[in-house]
């Protein structure tokens, strides 16, 4: 896993994100698309 996985990962979780981001990571090759469909998969904190 990359580091800007884990990174994106905590974003996810605290609802700093949200998958049109990702979208655009994956894109420019900063994850893979294994790696957002598990950060999608991640429960969120609610706001």
């Amino acid at each position: 896993m990359s580091d800007m996985y884990g990174f994106l990962l905590n974003m996810w979780i605290m609802n700093r994100i949200d998958s049109s981001y990702l979208d655009v990571m994956v894109e420019k090759k900063f994850i893979t698309l294994e790696e957002k469909e598990m950060i999608i998969a991640t429960p969120r904190v609610e706001k």
